[in-house]
């Protein structure tokens, strides 16, 4: 419970009802996000599924 803030006396002394909406949301929040590893982060793999960019982003851009 450390990496939301709060300790584990102040965990264990939350009402069940808050307890099991905590656990939904963090799962959610899991769920949602990246899940790929980084050895399927490479160009040939990006392209092979529907991932390249047409376009590199504008921060993305070096002007020499």
């Amino acid at each position: 419970m450390y990496y939301i803030g709060m300790s584990w006396t102040e965990s264990y002394n939350l009402p069940v009802w808050k307890r099991r909406w905590l656990i939904t949301r963090i799962n959610e929040e899991l769920k949602k996000g990246n899940t790929r590893s980084p050895d399927q982060n490479t160009p040939d793999v990006r392209e092979m599924s529907g991932m390249q960019r047409a376009q590199v982003p504008a921060n993305l851009r070096r002007f020499t």
